[in-house]
């Protein structure tokens, strides 16, 4: 019981039923679009989202922003409304900002038993009797706030964008020390130089939680810098930084994750 008040008490201050996403959103486009049937989510934390869109969505057009701060909300909740307004692309990132504190009422029920005893007529007796009431107790209740913001972004070119790629989209330039098939758990890659890049491609059918096929793109990286871009599992495009390590693997670092990837040359 006590668990149920407890949640249900989260969800009241949580704001459960309001879409921050929607009540915050502010038109950015010059005209209205109409409803499209399909909106890809895109999910980024501790990520600035402006810097985000030059990187990775530029080709697209910024219908509109909604920007908030609060208990963390599901975008995914918004996709229809982000369908109504002709969005292809929701991407969003959420930011840490404090854990507020606040006290709530708990209502408990309460019993207490009482016992009694006299004498009547024909000798002395004996009984008890039950009292049931309810007790207020304030308890703590700590909710986490970021900082969320959200681009509803429209394709009005059809470019072809960055998780929808495959091989055929990128010729081979040159030669490159990090050209040829590297391995690791759950599937190769195909890497070779492209112009001023290295890309690379599946090369075998991934396993596990990995949505893609053999030549579909999953990551491209200037090897000057280091810097470029990990398709996730999930086809959310990752800003990532890529070397080789001491062991001779090919090394990707998620930032804004704190996750880490390698592979091994075959």
């Amino acid at each position: 019981m006590k668990k149920l008040l407890l949640l249900l008490i989260f969800a009241s201050l949580a704001g459960c039923g309001t879409l921050h996403y929607q009540e915050s959103y502010k038109q950015s486009a010059p005209t209205r679009y109409p409803r499209t049937a399909q909106v890809m989510v895109f999910e980024y934390r501790n990520t600035n989202i402006d810097d985000l869109y030059h990187l990775l969505y530029g080709d697209y057009l910024i219908i509109g922003k909604s920007v908030f701060t609060g208990a963390y909300e599901d975008p995914r909740e918004s996709v229809d409304y982000a369908k109504s307004i002709g969005a292809d692309v929701l991407v969003t990132s959420a930011q840490f900002k404090e854990t507020q504190a606040s006290f709530a009422p708990m209502i408990t029920p309460t019993s207490s038993t009482s016992y009694i005893s006299g004498n009547i007529g024909t000798g002395p007796f004996y009984g008890t009797a039950n009292t049931y009431g309810t007790a207020t107790t304030m308890v703590p209740v700590y909710i986490d706030r970021y900082v969320q913001s959200g681009l509803y972004l429209k394709n009005i070119h059809r470019v072809t964008p960055l998780w929808e790629k495959k091989r055929s989209d990128y010729k081979e330039t040159g030669a490159n020390d990090l050209s040829g098939v590297w391995y690791s758990e759950n599937f190769d890659l195909m890497l070779y130089q492209s112009g001023t890049q290295i890309v690379g491609f599946y090369a075998t059918s991934p396993k596990g939680k990995d949505k893609g096929r053999i030549d579909d793109l999953k990551l491209i990286f200037n090897p000057e810098t280091g810097a470029g871009v990990y398709v996730m599992a999930d086809k959310t495009p990752q800003p990532a930084q890529f070397k080789v390590n001491k062991f001779r693997n090919l090394e990707v670092g998620i930032t804004s994750l704190n996750e880490s990837f390698s592979f091994a040359r075959r």
